[in-house]
């Protein structure tokens, strides 16, 4: 079990510094967005990228998960190339044919997406941002599949200097606005693509099988119904809310919204590692014990990260350096939501945990169920909360569908495969930290950022206390503390 976890865990990490360099230039970005461009203007900025991240979903319909289903299953390199081949075709086809049609109707998809404005220039950009990323898709998941995640993250960190780099010349110098943003990132999907295509020359070959095609659309394609109903999930409140409130409104609520980044990073590394991780722990005797721990570690780091974020939102984004703040003061209302974010994307990463039973006994059909019910419901609450109480409505609405997401995969994966998910201890957890929350919400003046340090750092001995930690993970602990004292006290 131990070498699984360290496994697992380093893995995570690798691919944990990959993801945050990417999507920490979102993160970077912040200070330049939320001070060069109005908050309407961020919001018709919301609106586009939640229409990229929709329309990525399109562009590789469920190829994810059966490429990597059945390229590390096998050991047969020829059917590995021509899993790969099959599999790059297949989404280059699909990908160039849609970003014709919407290069084309590029006006025609403004209008319908967005209801104050026309932005054709935005949807052009966006089709070929697509085509670039579609292009690249494969031989990421190629990395992925061979564990290869050093390379995989150089290749993340090219992709992030130059969309920092073009991010600042076409927003801060030629004050060129969204549109400067989404040339910055078309130039770098491009460079990306070009970076791995040494990786398709060496795996790809003239040849397009059949029977295999099928065999990944039969596993792939009942994940698009479910995949895409995730991304609504996460993006439909935006939607709704540039419908309901207006662009302002969603502009402050997204740039809010980013600030769940450091949870969103965390879980991100996470699903990255898992997917491969539990396909080869599978096979092992004490696969269901390994899978239940991961889950109790998951949340407890989880939960510091919760408290850490929450705590001290407020102080980071009117932090000001050379008279500019995080934040424009204009976007600052925006923090209000974060808490409730970053419950969110947890629990997005306990579904995922739970989700290891339907794919290893291929059960999933339940997925378009699962999500499905979850979006309806988003829907319904976003639309009900929304006009009473704004943004927070919105925030409020995916956290309750979230929830429902996780208590009805749990419900059904464990018909299958049933994992022994350690409640008692995971209990102590939620107890602790709500109390902790709570306490730490009610500080205020001077003294309150010493206070909730206070607050953190004394959690890890409550636990203690309560009695989270078993007897093996106190004497690993122990073992870990005498070590690094020697290595200490030797190179002293």
């Amino acid at each position: 079990m131990l070498q699984s976890l360290k496994r697992l865990t380093r893995h995570s990490a690798v691919y944990g510094v990959g993801h945050i360099v990417s999507r920490l230039v979102n993160f970077l970005l912040l200070p330049v967005y939320t001070n060069q461009i109005e908050t309407e203007a961020f919001g018709v900025y919301a609106v586009v990228y939640m229409y990229l991240a929709f329309m990525t979903i399109i562009y590789t319909y469920g190829i994810d998960a059966a490429f990597l289903r059945f390229f590390i299953l096998t050991d047969d390199e020829a059917r590995r190339r021509r899993i790969f081949s099959t599999a790059f075709w297949a989404v280059t086809l699909v990908g160039a044919s849609l970003t014709c049609l919407i290069y084309v109707f590029a006006e025609t998809n403004s209008r319908i997406i967005i209801s104050e404005g026309v932005y054709p220039e935005l949807f052009r950009l966006a089709s070929l941002i697509l085509l670039f990323d579609a292009l690249a898709f494969l031989p990421f998941l190629y990395l992925r599949a061979e564990e290869r995640s050093l390379q995989f993250v150089a290749v993340k960190l090219i992709n992030v200097l130059v969309n920092v780099g073009l991010n600042i010349y076409f927003v801060v110098y030629l004050k060129k606005g969204v549109t400067g943003i989404l040339l910055a990132n078309a130039w770098a999907s491009g460079i990306t693509f070009l970076l791995l295509l040494p990786i398709v020359l060496r795996h790809v070959a003239f040849l397009f099988d059949l029977s295999e095609l099928k065999e990944l659309l039969a596993f792939g394609l009942p994940y698009l119904p479910a995949t895409l109903s995730v991304v609504a999930l996460d993006l439909v409140d935006r939607a709704i809310l540039e419908r309901l409130a207006g662009l302002e409104v969603t502009g402050i609520y997204t740039a809010g919204y980013k600030l769940g980044i450091i949870m969103n990073l965390f879980v991100a590394a996470f699903r990255f590692a898992w997917h491969p991780f539990f396909l080869s722990t599978s096979k092992q005797k004490d696969a269901q014990e390994i899978f239940a721990r991961v889950m109790t570690y998951f949340l407890l780091l989880g939960s510091f990260m919760f408290l850490t974020v929450s705590f001290y939102v407020d102080d980071v984004v009117r932090f000001e350096l050379f008279g500019v703040t995080l934040f424009g003061e204009s976007y600052w209302a925006g923090t209000r939501v974060v808490p409730v974010v970053l419950l969110v994307y947890l629990l997005y990463g306990t579904y995922v945990n739970l989700t290891v039973g339907l794919h290893l006994e291929k059960k999933t059909k339940f997925f378009p169920i699962i999500t499905g019910a979850a979006l309806l419901i988003n829907v319904a609450a976003n639309f009900a909360l929304i006009p009473r109480l704004g943004m927070m409505g919105a925030a409020y609405a995916k956290l309750l569908a979230y929830a429902v997401m996780v208590v009805s995969v749990y419900v059904i994966a464990r018909r299958f495969y049933p994992v022994p998910y350690e409640f008692g201890r995971v209990g102590k957890l939620a107890l602790l930290v709500s109390l902790a929350f709570y306490v730490g919400s009610r500080f205020q003046g001077e003294a309150e950022p010493l206070l909730k340090l206070l607050v953190l750092v004394s959690l890890p001995l409550l636990l203690l206390l309560i009695g989270f930690f078993e007897r093996r993970e106190l004497q690993g602990m122990r073992r870990l503390l005498s070590g690094a004292v020697s290595k200490a006290t030797l190179s002293g």
